[in-house]
């Protein structure tokens, strides 16, 4: 019952905040006004009310099919809209951002899974407390820990591994013709290891070899292209100690979670 109610009001959340009034990475689309910061801070005011009056008259519609009384479903939908604005409000004070984002995003759900334990019947509550500890935490939290250390930790260690070769690299080459992205390899480290971690867990091996070709596929050509073996050289050291920390830490967590 509760996980009905939570993923219901989740869904009328996403609808407004993403379709019904969205955004996109410069912010509310109509805020982007020329007329001054005066008429600009009037449509954010607008914007505000507008996303908080919608949710909260779809959340009152949903809530009365689980609630007894329209007074109940009314003071949580009326509750789910002022701390929606006070969300908002803190949310429009920053920078558009990956982090920002899911900052705010969590706030939402936050709200939402604490309605939607307080307003379900007392026995409902106690059999969604018996379903969660049934479950295997343990197996989780060892997932859980594998990730964490095929990120960071692994891309710390991958960096100080091929220290002496990536100074050797730049000093050979055109840096500015050979330019990345910032902290663009970075971040394909991470990718690539959250999917081998992923993959092992899942138990499908094939799926490693797959990541790793397509890897390859697109550092091709870039390798042609460079016309330097050390490039090439480079280039292998990096994929393949990534993968093995990225199984490494994959098949710790395998390891973890049979004990």
């Amino acid at each position: 019952m509760i996980l009905t109610v939570f993923l219901v009001m989740v869904a009328i959340h996403l609808f407004v905040e993403f379709y019904v009034i969205p955004e996109d990475g410069a912010g509310p689309r109509f805020l982007r006004t020329p007329s001054g910061e005066e008429n600009k801070k009037k449509t954010l005011n607008r914007r505000l009310i507008m996303s908080v009056l919608c949710q909260s008259v779809l959340m009152l519609i949903s809530l009365l099919f689980f609630t007894q009384t329209f007074l109940y479903a009314f003071g949580a939908a009326l509750f789910i809209g002022l701390f929606a604005f006070m969300i908002d409000v803190w949310g429009v004070e920053r920078v558009v951002t990956l982090r920002s984002l899911v900052i705010k995003q969590s706030a939402h759900l936050a709200l939402l899974l604490f309605v939607a334990t307080a307003i379900v019947s007392p026995d409902a509550r106690s059999d969604a407390i018996s379903a969660l500890q049934q479950q295997s935490w343990w197996g989780l939290f060892c997932g859980i820990l594998a990730y964490l250390l095929a990120m960071k930790p692994s891309s710390v260690a991958i960096s100080l591994l091929l220290r002496n070769w990536t100074q050797e690299l730049n000093d050979a080459s055109d840096t500015e013709k050979n330019r990345p992205l910032k902290d663009a390899g970075t971040y394909i480290g991470y990718f690539e290891r959250a999917l081998i971690v992923t993959f092992v867990l899942w138990g499908q091996l094939p799926g490693v070899a797959l990541v790793l070709a397509a890897k390859s596929v697109f550092r091709f050509g870039d390798m042609k292209d460079h016309g330097s073996r050390m490039f090439t050289e480079y280039v292998m050291l990096g994929t393949f100690a990534s993968a093995l920390f990225a199984i490494a830490s994959a098949m710790l967590g395998l390891y973890l979670i049979a004990l």
